[in-house]
């Protein structure tokens, strides 16, 4: 029995040393992609543009600091950002060295080449098949990593955190406090249930999206960590019930919130079979007017974080209704930023699309399948309202003054621009070739119109 006792328990420890190897070993092929704080790992560069060699590897930038942009064909923003990145080149040249990383896609290449034209970019690019992507971790983009002189990977983030002044600091070997971007490392926690912050529970409650010790008013409003993704709504009415979960918001955000319509007013909106929503878009300006003694509040910084805020409300169920959360919200900003706000109407800046005498005849759908195409170097419609083309505008410049559609056509339409869709002056080229122009004007509407507390 003593023999037979023995060998049971070797049995076991054999079998609980082999699980606990394959434990080990199922750590081990767990992917990780590069973060801040690694040194870069080796990577290639099969197919460079506008760079001295065709091939390049990673060994090729040893000993100078290195800046990567990943962008892809859909991505705006990355876009948008070039003539920034092309302009800090020029300036920092021989000192940091940039290079743009494409994820390779059918119509990729010219459409970068036609937008390098435009705006004379001298940018080294490689158009990448998702190795170097798949390398990097790379979830969504603009996704920018920078690299210093030994190695080191100090910063990932957007393109728009690239400023002299960043870039010098970074040179200097100073920390900086950058928001971080969020690669597939991040999503694979987030699928094995460790997410920092969840949007569906309560935040700031059992360390969802921090310790519970870390608001700063409560309802409650506190400054908004980066591992909390942002998330927000656009316009308050029953549907919220009574709950408010704002995350990652400008005061500007806050004080539409409280003050503006029951419905959306702040973008251009397309509507469907499906979603017929209604939308007050043009009756309402935008953006707040600031008349505010404090306008340093109001400068918020997406790469730092400065002046961007988490916002949760929750009331009695009895009180599920817009009207209780706007007013609650009303005194929450009072009494936090000692800030009001009231709505009146003004006469505000434009533009206004409107209809030239041939627009009809050139315009009017032939009636075929319904189809919206888009890129960077133009946009073709085919049996669309205009208002499509308003959307696809206004998404380009979504700073400028509101956009207004004025042309008085109640019919589908056929268009096709060939245009660099981040050009204005091109953009209104076009545009009068198909019968349409479009205009500076001003428009009486409602707008929110913020100041200091008077108590």
């Amino acid at each position: 029995m003593a023999f037979l006792y023995s060998k049971t328990i070797g049995f076991f420890i054999i079998l609980f040393v082999l699980i606990s190897v394959v434990k080990v070993r199922s750590q081990d092929f767990r992917k990780e992609y590069p973060k801040v704080g690694d040194t870069l790992p080796f990577f290639m560069l099969n197919v460079m543009h506008y760079y001295s060699k065709k091939q390049s590897s990673s060994l090729d930038f040893k000993g100078q600091p290195l800046i990567l942009d990943f962008f892809s064909a859909g991505c705006k923003a990355c876009f948008l950002s070039f003539p920034h990145l092309d302009s800090l080149k020029k300036e920092f040249e021989g000192r940091v060295q940039f290079i743009l990383i494409g994820k390779k896609s059918p119509g990729l290449e010219t459409q970068y080449e036609s937008y390098m034209k435009h705006y004379n970019l001298n940018l080294p690019v490689d158009y990448d098949d998702s190795a170097l992507w798949n390398q990097f971790g790379v979830l969504l983009v603009p996704y920018t990593v920078w690299v210093d002189s030994n190695g080191i990977i100090r910063q990932i983030t957007s393109p728009y955190a690239l400023t002299t002044e960043h870039i010098n600091q970074f040179l200097q070997g100073k920390p900086q406090s950058l928001v971080t971007m969020e690669n597939k490392q991040d999503q694979e926690n987030e699928d094995h249930g460790n997410m920092f912050y969840d949007f569906r529970k309560p935040f700031l409650i059992g360390g969802n999206g921090g310790a519970d010790s870390s608001y700063l008013y409560r309802s409650i409003l506190c400054k908004w960590d980066y591992r909390t993704v942002s998330h927000g709504d656009i316009y308050i009415s029953s549907k919220n019930k009574n709950c408010l979960e704002e995350i990652g918001v400008t005061i500007n955000d806050l004080f539409i919130l409280a003050y503006g319509d029951t419905m959306p007013f702040i973008m251009p909106y397309v509507q469907s079979d499906i979603d017929k929503l209604p939308n007050h878009f043009g009756q309402w300006a935008t953006r707040p007017i600031n008349e505010s003694s404090r306008s340093d509040i109001f400068k918020y910084d997406v790469n730092t974080g400065t002046n961007l805020y988490s916002y949760s409300l929750t009331l009695p169920e009895s009180e599920n209704s817009g009207l209780h959360l706007q007013r609650m919200m009303r005194r929450d900003l009072k009494n936090y930023f000692s800030l009001e706000a009231k709505v009146e109407m003004r006469k505000l800046p434009c533009w206004k699309i409107v209809a030239l005498k041939n627009a009809e005849k050139i315009l009017r759908t032939k009636g075929d399948t319904p189809e919206w195409k888009s890129t960077f170097n133009g946009v073709t419609f085919q049996n669309q309202p205009v208002n499509s083309l308003l959307v696809e505008i206004w998404s380009y410049f979504q700073h400028e003054p509101v956009f207004i559609d004025e042309t008085g056509i109640d019919y589908n339409i056929d268009l096709k621009i060939n245009a660099v869709m981040a050009d204005m002056n091109d953009i209104r080229k076009e545009l009068r070739k198909n019968g349409l122009d479009l205009e500076k004007g001003e428009k009486q509407m409602k707008v929110i119109v913020i100041s200091d507390a008077l108590d």
